[in-house]
């Protein structure tokens, strides 16, 4: 783990366990405005292996604090994704099937983008199905981050959590108490919501929607304004596959059943929060009425445009009252399943058809209209919703990670309403070069030919270059993208050199021989005299005349014979470097991608660009 900054000395020796840090209460102003009460280790006796870190903090707490803890000092790095799970809280048993299907792509979903869960972090529920898939993790050297947010009061034996720094051995408890549960023991860390009540669940709501929205940053919020400036901008970003502000991160809430929290949980993430939303249809409740709303909403909208289109002038007043008709339609047709949210009892049937529109409530005290907030979703975030059918008679079993993910590039795509299509695509390309999913980028992103012409790709290719993505980079060499035209000017190489520490070696002020400086000062030094300078600066390379480029494609590589039959150029070297400039353009840059891979110890990204050379046996 990474020391924690002189700005927070929330831990005073060792931040990789929670166990060892201690608190300095009055000096530490970081931590004052994390309101942290309590803050330890959790073992778990079903989980002897694993340990869980915690805090308890209050539910005033800062969120952007709270936030710049989690995704920095506790945690070590950013996440690519954060998928928020929420839903069937008690009890929920499901199918078979479903549930095989559910696993398969949460896990898959989590593993190869990197994401982190948030769920309630209770041993029950949709939690614990979660908890489940994570134990089934094959790769223990990759820890999926399984984060549960809870209310303090809530927590089945909080009293024992009441600690400062210490290892806390939990223990579920033999009989569970009325609003209590206990914790599910394979989360990773643990964020307890104190609002000084006790066995009132919900507590954690509000806090947990603010602080994923805090982590979201924005990411999908809508932009509309778009010029000349601002669009070189975007396609000049070459330092993050993150959105306008550095540290935002796609957020994507996963819905499983879920009652009339949910149903809230969900109007707030979608309308306030531009979060997108997935629903497992076919997991009952609050699923199955949006997808149903979703349904019917696009049926009874066609019926209506289509009796418009026969209309030569439509006024206002006709496009309202079709609105108003479009609303008060679905609100009838959607009346069981809200009350199936809202657990109102049916009256007698011939009291059906006069119950109130507006009564669609849970209690006497509970004064929410739920259809009003599944409507709002609907009209106005309908490309943030998607639903995905896990009807168990379906053959073909669904990929859950294909949607959730699809979900995010939809909700890209539609961020900012300024962007042309091939912006869009770009964006959606960076959200998929940051999952690492290659998939996603052949079959549903770059499927037309045409696109590989109209995105600026270049930074993206470095990019991939510097996380050693090596699928992605065989996907834009199958595609002509042009390496001369990127790295034909040697600064761009020595700028890969630069990466990840840009102090480390300083080739770029040789501006005008920076390929020389990058043999000199770094391959030699690393490599000693067995690579010698001026076998790999052959002037047979720097020749302008086509001929000799032919013939140099059949030679032999001199850099290792003896050093005393060459000579090695140096900086200083004028005339050298003068033509090694006027020549630039003959660089072989398959050949310096695959020193540079050597180098930096990327294996296969070597032997990728060993099979590309002219040269490819050294003598």
């Amino acid at each position: 783990m990474m020391a924690v900054p002189s700005r927070s000395n929330f831990f005073h020796k060792n931040i990789s366990k929670l166990a060892v840090f201690s608190v300095d209460r009055s000096n530490n102003q970081f931590t004052e405005s994390m309101c942290v009460k309590s803050y330890g280790t959790i073992t778990f006796p079903d989980n002897r292996s694993h340990q869980a870190d915690f805090i308890r903090i209050s539910n005033k707490a800062s969120v952007m604090h709270v936030k710049e803890f989690l995704t920095g000092e506790w945690s070590g790095e950013r996440p690519s994704l954060v998928i928020s799970i929420t839903g069937g809280a008690k009890k929920y048993n499901m199918k078979p099937r479903l549930l095989r299907a559910f696993q398969r792509g949460l896990l898959k979903v989590a593993r190869t983008t990197g994401a982190w869960i948030i769920t309630g972090g209770m041993n029950r529920g949709i939690m614990k199905l979660v908890g489940e898939i994570v134990e089934t993790n094959p790769d223990r050297s990759r820890p999926i981050q399984l984060i549960g947010i809870a209310t303090w009061g809530c927590v089945s034996g909080f009293e024992e959590l009441d600690v400062q720094g210490s290892i806390v051995h939990y223990a579920k408890p033999s009989s569970e108490t009325k609003g209590q549960a206990p914790l599910e023991p394979n989360h990773t860390k643990f964020i307890f919501v104190d609002d000084e009540s006790k066995g009132q669940y919900g507590g954690e709501i509000a806090f947990r929607a603010k602080l994923e929205k805090a982590i979201s940053g924005g990411f999908f919020a809508s932009k509309t304004t778009t010029n000349s400036s601002n669009l070189n901008a975007s396609l000049s970003r070459t330092s993050s596959l993150q959105s306008e502000q550095s540290d935002s991160v796609p957020v994507v809430l996963l819905v499983v059943e879920g009652g009339p929290n949910t149903v809230r949980t969900v109007h707030e993430a979608v309308v306030q929060n531009n979060i997108p939303a997935v629903f497992l249809e076919g997991t009952g409740r609050c699923c199955d009425l949006f997808s149903k709303a979703f349904q019917l909403y696009e049926e009874n909208r066609q019926k209506f445009e289509h009796i418009d289109k026969t209309r030569k002038h439509v006024d206002r007043n006709i496009i309202s009252k079709r609105n108003e008709e479009l609303k008060n339609t679905l609100r009838e047709q959607l009346k069981d399943e809200l009350r199936g949210i809202s657990g109102e009892t049916d009256a007698s049937t011939s009291n059906t058809d006069k119950i109130s529109h507006k009564t669609t409530t849970t209690t006497a005290a509970d004064k929410t209209d739920y259809f009003e907030l599944v409507y709002e979703c609907i009209d106005t975030r309908k490309t943030y919703l998607n639903i995905i059918s896990l009807n168990s008679r379906d053959p073909v079993e669904p990929d859950i990670d294909l949607v959730i993910l699809q979900a995010l590039l939809n909700a890209a795509s539609i961020s900012d309403n300024g962007k042309v299509n091939f912006q869009q695509k770009r964006e959606q390309l960076r959200l998929a070069l940051e999952w690492n999913r290659v998939d996603i980028a052949r079959n549903y992103i770059m499927k037309d030919v045409r696109d590989w012409d109209n995105i600026g790709l270049k930074n993206l290719f470095v990019l991939a270059l510097e996380r050693n993505q090596i699928e992605f980079i065989k996907l834009f060499l199958e595609h002509d993208f042009s390496l001369t035209n990127l790295f034909g000017n040697s600064y761009e190489l020595a700028n890969l050199y630069m990466f990840p520490k840009k102090e480390s070696h300083d080739v770029r002020k040789h501006a005008r021989n920076s390929l020389l400086s990058i043999y000199t000062r770094i391959i030699q030094p690393l490599i000693g005299d067995s690579f010698n300078v001026a076998a790999a600066l052959s002037m047979k390379e720097w020749t302008t005349n086509s001929e000799s480029i032919q013939k140099n494609d059949n030679a032999t590589c001199t850099c290792c014979r003896p050093k005393q039959q060459q000579h090695t150029p140096s900086i200083s070297d004028h005339n050298d470097s003068e033509q090694f400039e006027r020549s630039i353009n003959r660089i072989d840059v398959d050949k310096e991608l695959f020193l540079w891979s050597v180098i930096t110890d990327r294996r296969d990204l070597a032997l990728l660009f060993w099979s590309r050379v002219k040269n490819k046996i050294g003598k």
